[in-house]
């Protein structure tokens, strides 16, 4: 669904649209009036964002920084986080973790988000974007630096949100993407992730809608661990659907978990980060190790309470899902 639009408006205007259904045809994205996913609960949606990672110049895998105050103030890593094109959308985030679970000092560093060589044996891009979480040796500061990037915005209010990406590196670490929104308490806040535990089995994903406890009472109905087909420290396109009331999250399109419980209600910040604070949910990395999570590419669809629908009505309905190129959409209808 598109928010902000009535339901009988574009019920009417996809009815209509139906007469001028045809074979799927490439578009460009300024072409599209709304766009509609596939899947266990079929949405919606107003606006769509693509991020290609895949071919990036000049990419390099910064040293790490063994000052705990300079990881934290430190510049980004590369040129294309100072375009339009990023920061527009994005901010790397620079910030202490503080949390009561946590053992080991762990900051968010811009150093630990860089455009790395894609130095696999047959690769599938020249580059893409890396998270990194790296626990600093005793002589060289004794604590954890981490990445984090979140959209600018705070205002996306149900999204289809997909990544093409793997996660690998040493145990005690945590990657995730998520919506989240914060709260006076912990029972206020609303997120939905989906996180991938390197203490864990690599095909294991746990996909949650927090709060998953709350004044000390667990929530078990909130949070899943699943066996996903195939494992994560493969390139797999991970997605995750927010739709009125519903989580629903996919690997490589095949639906692997669906929760109805606590979904989000609100409109909320989107969020991808790898971290570790040697907390009872990381765990503790051994000194020296690394872990990271690369992204090929990063596909949105979305509706934002702060930016309406261009349209009146949905004339060219577009697909992602049906489309073989990702970041290219098709047009599946169009009417009137």
């Amino acid at each position: 669904m598109v928010h902000a639009q009535p339901h009988s408006v574009w019920a009417a205007v996809l009815a209509a649209a139906s007469f001028f259904t045809f074979t799927p045809q490439t578009v460009a994205a300024q072409n599209c009036h709304c766009y509609l996913t596939n899947g266990s609960s079929p949405a919606y949606y107003a606006r769509q964002q693509f991020f290609d990672f895949r071919n990036i110049a000049n990419p390099k895998t910064p040293a790490a920084i063994s000052d705990r105050t300079a990881a934290q103030n430190a510049p980004v890593t590369h040129a294309y986080f100072n375009t339009s094109a990023w920061s527009n959308f994005w901010s790397i985030q620079a910030w202490v973790d503080t949390s009561s679970d946590s053992t080991v000092y762990n900051t968010y560093s811009k150093n630990d988000v860089y455009i790395a060589t894609n130095t696999d044996a047959k690769p599938a891009s020249k580059t893409y974007l890396a998270l990194r979480t790296y626990r600093h040796p005793a002589q060289n500061g004794n604590f954890q630096s981490s990445a984090e990037i979140q959209t600018v915005s705070p205002n996306y209010r149900y999204v289809s949100m997909r990544m093409y990406s793997r996660t690998r590196g040493a145990k005690g670490a945590v990657s995730a993407m998520f919506t989240y929104r914060g709260g006076d308490t912990a029972a206020d806040v609303q997120e939905a992730d989906l996180e991938m535990l390197t203490n864990n089995a690599t095909n294991q994903i746990h996909y949650t809608n927090q709060p998953s406890s709350a004044g000390g009472v667990s929530r078990p109905n909130s949070t899943a661990q699943i066996s996903i087909p195939g494992v994560w420290t493969n390139w797999r396109t991970h997605r995750y659907d927010w739709t009125p009331g519903n989580s629903n999250w996919y690997v490589d399109g095949k639906l692997v978990e669906s929760n109805t419980f606590q979904a989000p209600v609100d409109p909320a910040t989107l969020l991808f980060n790898v971290w570790s604070d040697g907390g009872s949910w990381s765990g503790v990395m051994p000194s020296g190790q690394t872990a990271e999570m690369d992204i090929q590419w990063i596909e949105i669809l979305y509706n934002n309470t702060a930016q309406p629908s261009a349209y009146a009505h949905c004339a060219n309905v577009c697909s992602l899902d049906r489309s073989s190129t990702p970041g290219t959409p098709v047009v599946i209808s169009s009417g009137p």
